[in-house]
C-alpha cells in the first residue's frame, strides 16, 4: 500500500475540492477517519491560500506518518505565508493560517528550487 499520494493542481476554482477529496481518499486507504474534517480543512486552506497569493501550478503531496498525515503544498512563489493578526469579526477573509495554526499539530515552510516554497502542515490522531 502507497504511504503518499500526489498530484498537481491547478491555480483554479475548483483546485480546494480536489485537494479535499485527495485527503478523503488517503484517510479512507491509510483508516484515518478521524482526520478527514481537520486534514481537509487544513488542505482546503493551504490550496485556497497557494491559488490566492501563488497563482502558479501547485503539487500537494499527503503522506502517511504514524497514525498522522504529513500535508505538502508546493507553489511558484517564493513569498513566505505570513500568519496574520486576527481579522475584525466583521472581516469576511485573512482566517486560512490561523486555522491551519489551530488545527494542525505543526506547519511551517521550506524555501523551494527555481523560486517557489512547500508550506506543510503535520496532523495527528487526538493530537489538538
Amino acid at each position: 500500500m502507497s504511504r503518499r499520494l500526489t498530484d498537481q493542481l491547478l491555480p483554479a476554482t475548483g483546485a480546494a475540492r480536489h485537494a479535499r477529496n485527495m485527503v478523503t481518499e488517503a484517510c479512507a486507504l491509510w483508516d484515518l477517519p478521524d482526520l478527514i474534517g481537520p486534514a481537509s480543512l487544513v488542505a482546503d486552506e493551504l490550496v485556497t491560500n497557494g491559488v490566492e497569493h501563488a497563482g502558479t501550478l501547485m503539487t500537494l503531496q499527503i503522506s502517511r506518518r504514524g497514525r498522522g498525515l504529513h500535508l505538502a503544498l508546493g507553489d511558484g512563489s517564493p513569498a513566505p505565508p505570513r500568519l496574520p493578526p486576527p481579522p475584525s469579526p466583521t472581516e469576511p477573509r485573512g482566517r486560512g493560517l490561523m486555522l491551519v495554526d489551530a488545527i494542525a499539530t505543526r506547519w511551517g515552510w521550506l524555501p523551494a528550487g527555481e523560486g517557489g516554497k512547500v508550506v506543510w502542515a503535520t496532523l495527528s490522531m487526538g493530537s489538538r
